[in-house]
């Protein structure tokens, strides 16, 4: 009882770490996107991604290299297939609900078609992660691998246009170079502490508890290692800076649907289990007809919530 304590309050510890990282990197991610002269959704799907994807990226070096690629390989393909479901079927609902929160007190920011049309990108090229695991060979792999950075590059380049960085009065300027390095240093720092002191008080409870691994790696080491680009898109959410919030989303979603697959496919033996495929499929589907809707209709962003509806599908599936 006393070791289940211990782990729960380390997941407690973890997630107040990740939030310190997110105040800090929020304010730190618009400066660099202002001083760029970079546009909103370009700092949100590009620039955001690049500091809260560490976690996972950690989770998954430290599976490889230190456990193995035996059991390594299921956590790292776990960590690489739940986070992007994870981040649709929960980080997404919880965006949407603060946006929704925030129209009450101010108009919001009209959903930006670009970042729709990102969905839909990301559900079509998501299942190519799977070809590996069907033709398990090494010329099968390198070729996926370099397609899906290619896919990524064609991502980087849609986005990349220039547009300035539409600023407001109440934004918080940090107009010393030496205390916004100062700042990034810190944010990784919390950000990567957080992470591991996450990361380590689940798998702790997993031991104790018996949980299925298989579920700890697609659901539960998510769910705790989506806390930084949540917060980050939250907070933005709360402020009606809807490209922000959810480019700072989908960006991460297209990391996890090229490089760290790529990754994956090349260092481990990349194993995917039937839970894996479903919920590769069920990513794919629903990010696909949500972004149809979303590029429909600009300001319904409330259509986001309906990912959840991909969580309780998986579930009944596994149960």
């Amino acid at each position: 009882m006393s070791s289940s304590l211990t782990s729960v309050a380390g997941i407690a510890a973890g997630v107040v770490m990740l939030l310190v990282s997110s105040l800090i990197l929020t304010v730190t991610i618009e400066e660099i996107g202002r001083r760029g002269k970079f546009s909103e959704r370009f700092t949100g799907a590009i620039i955001s991604p690049v500091f809260t994807a560490m976690p996972e990226l950690v989770v998954i070096i430290v599976a490889l290299v230190l456990v193995g690629k035996g059991s390594g390989s299921e956590i790292a393909t776990g960590t690489i297939i739940g986070e992007p479901f994870m981040v649709s079927a929960i980080g997404f609902p919880i965006v949407a609900l603060t946006l929704l929160a925030a129209s009450r007190r101010r108009k919001n920011d009209e959903i930006n078609p670009l970042l729709s049309k990102t969905l839909i990108y990301m559900g079509l090229i998501f299942p190519i992660m799977l070809i590996p695991f069907f033709f398990n060979l090494l010329a099968v792999r390198v070729v996926v691998a370099v397609i899906l950075v290619l896919l990524y590059v064609v991502f980087f380049r849609l986005v990349g246009r220039k547009e300035s960085f539409e600023e407001e009065a109440t934004e918080i300027r940090i107009r010393n170079g030496a205390l916004l390095a100062i700042m990034v240093l810190a944010g990784i720092a919390f950000l990567l502490a957080g992470s591991t002191v996450l990361v380590r008080g689940i798998n702790n409870l997993y031991l104790q508890t018996g949980i299925n691994q298989e579920l700890i790696t697609i659901l539960l080491v998510p769910i705790g290692t989506i806390v930084p680009e949540t917060m980050n898109a939250v907070l933005w959410a709360a402020r009606g800076k809807t490209s922000l919030a959810i480019g700072a989303m989908a960006g991460e979603e297209m990391y996890f649907a090229t490089f760290f697959p790529a990754l994956g496919i090349l260092a481990s033996r990349w194993y995917i289990t039937t839970n894996g495929i479903v919920a590769v499929l069920l990513t794919s589907v629903f990010s696909i007809v949500i972004g149809m809707l979303v590029y429909r209709f600009r300001k319904a962003s409330y259509v986001f919530i309906f990912f959840i509806i991909s969580l309780i599908a998986f579930l009944i599936f596994v149960y």
